[in-house]
């Protein structure tokens, strides 16, 4: 029997409840077996994908069911394999029909297993807090919304890149778009503007169109170029949405409407009112003609192709049309050549940079490749793995014709890039985590083997704290019922001896609780600590038997009872005959 003893309980459980995770992983650190469980678990978490894995493992088992109060299952091994391989949102499965709140706890954690009949081709036990997300969707890209200031009208043949914007396909893939804008040569108010591929995968199906403005910078009027079809003119208000296709990797097209604004608004796209006033940054650099007179010689100006702290980058120059003048002249729109210098992250060898010549709109190119290094600051170190400075051009085939491309040397920022938001998607993320936190089972188990302590069961303490730690969560008689632990504190505050209301039946033992326990009071911290003080003043005043199951020695005499089992077979522990051959 737990008297009252010198060190009150009440004491005790608040000394605990200042930081119980610190208690617990005290009380751990002097616990060998806890220990070595834990060590054990966290060692093969990451590789128990189905539930007959986690089955078999007897040492990870009880880590897993301790954390969700439910040690004493660990020979059912058949309740749980249904509760680890049924749907939890089913109406059939065993949790969702037993309505017993710690099995539905269980069911929906290792949901990703319910779900997929056991099993799973990802690893269910994540690490860290469980905020990593075991997968991700994104709703296909609709709209793409621009909001940018060209340069102003003051000059013309001027260019602008808007910076890229990540969208996604209907598989939830990311690519990612910008925008080439190129200021008519004759009229000053004209832009022809594209959009394309900025991974250089040519996923982005050819597009261009004519977008005109208003002497005050607002837009006047947009056409697809391809077609002659007009999309927005004259009317003040009406939207200009450019339609362009995004491919995904099987080829299935899906249709995006990138958003300028309306006519005559002051949102969205517009140009500088002058040439003092700022306009949007550019994305990338353009490729140049070297020589006026021979439009197959290009030139790449020098640009910050990315981070040195970054990994899996690149970079792409804004397509390129060598022969623009030609084209325009002639009125072609369909056949034009584009290219870009694509830079490419070594996925081995971070500090190195592979350079080639693409055609952003996916037509065909032969180009050949040169590997840049650079040093910690961000500049120039290796040229195809010798110390240079001396970039060879680059030299790409396209229908037949050859050009070179003479490179300036990149450089890398010493920081990340900031982020610019000139355009943005309508595509929202969802990330389910199907998955258990491995520091969360940890944490929860190294506290269930504190609260379950001879001390502190003998004492009620620990199921003080587990009441303090479970108890906001339960909304419900069912729920309440349906954990032991909890229960025992209830019926102990309620008056009722647990050891005899136990007997009751199911149907009584509700009966008599409901007009006793009202859920709305025991909500806030404060609620329910209160009611846990209570439960442990109540076993001050009327003494509950300790429930700590017997072990090997107390069978053998080493308990408080005089003389244990060997009193079944004559002996006694005072008689020189209390060995084991008395059992003989």
């Amino acid at each position: 029997m737990a008297g009252i003893t010198n060190v009150s309980p009440v004491a005790s459980y608040l000394s605990a409840l200042k930081d119980e995770d610190l208690a617990a992983s005290n009380y751990v650190k002097s616990d060998v077996a806890t220990k070595q469980a834990i060590a054990s678990f966290e060692k093969k978490a990451p590789a128990i994908t189905s539930a007959d894995a986690l089955l078999k493992d007897y040492s990870s088992l009880q880590v897993v069911l301790g954390a969700f109060g439910m040690s004493s299952y660990s020979n059912a091994t058949a309740l749980l394999k249904q509760l680890l391989t049924q749907d939890p949102t089913s109406s059939t499965s065993l949790a969702k029909k037993s309505q017993n709140a710690t099995w539905l706890a269980f069911a929906d954690a290792f949901s990703v297993w319910g779900k997929n009949k056991g099993s799973s081709s990802e690893t269910t036990f994540i690490a860290g807090s469980g905020s990593t997300a075991l997968s991700t969707t994104y709703t296909p890209t609709k709209t793409i919304t621009v909001s940018a200031t060209l340069p102003s009208s003051g000059s013309t043949g001027q260019t602008y890149t808007s910076p890229s914007v990540t969208a996604y396909d209907d598989l939830s893939a990311a690519h990612q778009v910008a925008l080439k804008w190129t200021q008519s040569s004759s009229d000053p108010l004209s832009w022809n503007v594209s959009a394309y591929d900025a991974d250089g995968n040519a996923l982005v199906d050819s597009n261009a169109f004519t977008v005109n403005f208003n002497q005050d910078g607002t837009l006047a009027s947009a056409t697809n170029t391809l077609t002659g079809a007009s999309i927005a003119s004259g009317t003040s208000g009406q939207a200009v949405a450019l339609p362009i296709t995004l491919n995904d990797a099987s080829g299935t097209g899906q249709s995006i409407s990138i958003s300028l604004g309306t006519i005559g608004g002051t949102s969205g796209v517009v140009m500088a009112g002058n040439s003092y006033q700022t306009s949007s940054t550019s994305q990338a650099v353009s490729l140049q003609n070297t020589d006026s007179s021979n439009s197959t010689s290009l030139t790449m100006p020098s640009a910050t192709i990315g981070s040195l702290t970054g990994t899996g980058q690149s970079y792409i120059t804004a397509p390129f049309n060598p022969n623009q003048a030609a084209d325009d002249k002639n009125n072609i729109t369909l056949g034009r050549t584009y290219l870009s210098v694509k830079w490419a992250q070594d996925a081995d060898s971070p500090d190195t940079w592979n350079a080639y010549v693409i055609d952003p709109y996916g037509s065909n190119v032969s180009s050949t490749l040169i590997s840049v290094g650079f040093d910690d600051s961000g500049n120039l170190l290796k040229v195809n793995g010798n110390y240079s400075h001396d970039l060879p051009q680059l030299k790409a085939t396209v229908n037949g014709v050859q050009y070179s491309v003479t490179l300036q040397p990149p450089s890398l920022s010493t920081s990340a890039q900031p982020a610019q938001s000139v355009m943005t998607t309508d595509s929202t993320v969802s990330s389910t985590v199907n998955g258990v936190s491995v520091n969360e089972i940890v944490s929860d188990y190294e506290k269930q083997q504190f609260e379950t302590n001879d001390d502190n069961t003998d004492s009620g303490v620990g199921n003080a704290l587990y009441f303090t730690r479970k108890m906001a969560s339960v909304t419900s008689m069912s729920q309440l019922m349906s954990d032991s632990a909890l229960l025992k504190v209830v019926e102990t505050v309620s008056g009722f001896d647990p050891s005899t209301f136990g007997a009751l039946s199911y149907d009584q033992q509700v009966r008599m609780l409901t007009g006793k326990v009202d859920f709305s009071k025991l909500k806030t911290t404060e609620q329910i600590q209160k009611y846990a003080e209570q439960y442990l003043t109540m076993l001050q005043i009327n003494p509950q038997p300790a429930d700590t199951p017997a072990n090997m020695l107390d069978l053998f005499g080493g308990d408080s009872s005089k003389d244990g089992i060997l009193a079944l077979f004559g002996g006694t522990s005072s008689s020189s005959s209390s060995t084991y051959s008395d059992l003989f």
